[in-house]
C-alpha cells in the first residue's frame, strides 16, 4: 500500500469500525450499519490500492470476475431479480474475505499496527467478557433490555444476549477466540508438539462445557480444524497413534453425552438437513438450496434470491421450492430463518460456475496469508478460517456482521505474533524478507512488527 501514505490512519478508521460493529447489538439504531459501512470501506482500499500499485492484486481481480458474473447470472434468472440487489449480495457473500484481506494489508503498512490492534482485541474481550457477566446477574432483565427477542431457555440456562443482543454472536466470539489465545498465549517461543496435544483433548471439554451457559453448540465445530492441525503436525506413525487415541476420546465423550438434550438436539437438526419432511427452516433452507443448485446448474437463481437479505423483496423462489412464506414472515413483513444459512443459499443464488469463482477467491485469500505469516501462524490462521468454512455449511458467517468483526480482529492478533514461534524448535523453511507495504506485494518479515 505504498501509494497510501496514511496507514496508520486508515488502520485506526478500520479499527473505530470494527468496534462499531462489535457494538452495533448494543445501540442497533446508530450502528446497525456498521458492518456495511466497513464493507464499503474496503472495497475503496481495495480499489485504491488496485489503480495505484504497479503490481495487481490477483484477489482483487478474482473478486471483480465474480461481481460481474453475479450479474450476468442474475440478469439470466428466469426469477427477475433486481441487478442492484445482485451485486450488493455478491458482494455480501464475499464480506468476510474482502474486509480480512484489506485489514491484513492496513496491518502490515501501519508502523504502530500491534499496538492497535492488540488494544482493539483486548477491548473485545473485555466487553464480551462483561456482557456474559451482566447477563447472568440480570438475566431476563438484561435480555428483555438489549433484544427484542422473547425470552428462551435451554439446557436450563436462559439464552444470553451478552453484549451482542443475540446469542449466537457469542458463541461464534468464544470460539475464536479461545482457539486464538490458546495457540498463541504462551512464555515459551517453542511450540511442542506433545503440549498441543494435550490442549487439544482440554479444547474438546472446555467447548462442550461453554455450550451449555452460550446455549449455543456452534463452537463444537472448531474440534475439526484443530484436530487436523494436530494431525499435521506429525510424521505419518504419530499420526496414526494419535488418530485412534483422538477417536477413542470423541467416541467415548459421546456415547458419555449420548442421552443429553444437547446431543439429542444436534443429531436432529442434523438428520433435519437431508428431507423436507420437517418445520425446522434452517434445515429447509439447506435441503432446497442444495435442490436448486442442481436443478439450476451451473448458474443458480440468481443472488438476492434465495436464503438472503435481499430475497426478503423478491418471494418467487420461495413460492417456486413450496415454502410456505406467510409463515415464515413476521409481523414487521421481514423473513423469519430464512438468513440462517450458509453455503447452501450461496450455491443457490450463484451455481457451480459461482461457486468455483468464490473457491479461487478464497484459494488467493490463502496463498496471501501463507506468502506472510510464519509457518506455525500460519497453522493458526488455517484453523480459524477453516472453522469459518465448516460453519457456512449452515451459517451465514461469510455474510455476518458480527462474525467477520470477530474473524477479522482474530486475525490480526495473529499477525502481531507473527515469527515469534518456532515449532519444536526449528523454523520451517521459508523466505525472510521485508514486510511488504501493499496489500498484494508476495513478501514476509522475519521480524516480529
Amino acid at each position: 500500500m505504498n501509494t497510501i501514505k496514511i496507514t496508520t490512519p486508515l488502520l485506526l478508521c478500520l479499527s473505530t469500525l470494527l468496534l462499531c460493529s462489535f457494538s452495533s447489538g448494543l445501540f442497533p439504531t446508530i450502528l446497525g450499519y456498521a458492518d456495511e459501512v466497513i464493507l464499503v470501506f474496503a472495497l475503496l482500499i481495495l480499489t485504491l490500492n488496485f489503480f495505484t500499485s504497479k503490481k495487481k492484486s490477483r484477489f482483487f481481480f478474482l473478486l471483480w470476475i465474480y461481481l460481474i458474473y453475479s450479474l450476468i447470472n442474475s440478469a439470466a434468472s428466469r426469477f427477475n431479480p433486481n441487478l442492484f440487489y445482485a451485486f450488493l449480495q455478491a458482494l455480501i457473500h464475499m464480506k468476510l474475505f474482502v474486509v480480512a484481506y484489506v485489514s491484513v494489508g492496513l496491518f502490515l503498512a501501519s508502523k504502530s499496527g500491534v499496538k492497535i490492534v492488540k488494544n482493539l482485541y483486548f477491548t473485545f474481550i473485555v466487553l464480551f467478557a462483561l456482557g456474559i457477566i451482566a447477563n447472568y446477574i440480570f438475566g431476563a432483565s438484561w435480555n428483555n433490555l438489549l433484544s427484542s427477542e422473547p425470552i428462551q431457555y435451554r439446557y436450563g440456562f436462559i439464552r444470553p444476549a451478552g453484549y451482542f443482543g443475540h446469542y449466537a454472536p457469542n458463541s461464534y466470539f468464544f470460539s475464536i477466540v479461545l482457539i486464538t489465545l490458546f495457540m498463541l498465549s504462551t512464555k515459551s517461543l517453542t511450540i511442542d508438539k506433545s503440549v498441543q496435544i494435550r490442549k487439544f483433548y482440554l479444547l474438546i471439554l472446555i467447548d462442550f462445557l461453554a455450550a451449555y451457559p452460550l446455549t449455543v453448540r456452534k463452537g463444537l465445530f472448531m474440534i475439526i480444524p484443530y484436530g487436523l492441525y494436530i494431525l499435521s503436525l506429525l510424521n505419518p506413525t504419530k499420526r496414526t497413534v494419535f488418530s485412534i487415541c483422538a477417536s477413542a476420546f470423541i467416541a467415548g465423550f459421546i456415547f458419555f453425552i449420548s442421552d443429553s438434550d444437547i446431543f439429542l438436539d444436534t443429531v436432529s437438526n442434523i438428520n433435519n438437513f437431508f428431507t423436507d419432511d420437517h418445520a425446522y427452516i434452517r434445515g429447509l433452507i439447506v435441503y432446497y438450496g442444495f435442490s436448486l443448485f442442481s436443478e439450476f446448474f451451473p448458474l443458480g437463481v440468481g443472488n438476492g434470491l434465495y436464503g438472503t437479505y435481499f430475497s426478503n423483496m423478491n418471494l418467487s423462489v420461495y413460492d417456486y421450492v413450496g415454502l410456505n412464506v406467510e409463515a415464515l414472515t413476521s409481523q414487521t413483513g421481514a423473513l423469519l430463518g430464512v438468513y440462517d444459512s450458509g453455503i447452501s443459499a450461496f450455491i443457490a443464488e450463484s451455481g457451480f460456475i459461482g461457486l468455483v469463482l468464490a473457491t479461487l477467491i478464497i484459494k488467493e485469500f490463502f496463498n496471501y496469508n501463507k506468502r506472510n505469516l510464519d509457518p506455525y501462524n500460519y497453522k493458526v490462521f488455517k484453523i480459524i478460517t477453516y472453522f469459518a468454512l465448516i460453519l457456512s455449511i449452515t451459517e451465514p458467517v461469510w455474510q455476518n456482521g458480527f462474525f467477520t468483526t470477530f474473524y477479522t480482529s482474530s486475525l490480526l492478533y495473529i499477525y502481531t505474533k507473527n515469527y515469534r514461534y518456532k515449532i519444536n524448535g526449528v523454523w520451517r523453511k521459508t523466505n525472510s524478507m521485508q514486510v511488504s507495504p501493499t496489500l498484494n506485494q508476495e513478501t514476509k518479515s522475519a521480524e516480529a512488527p
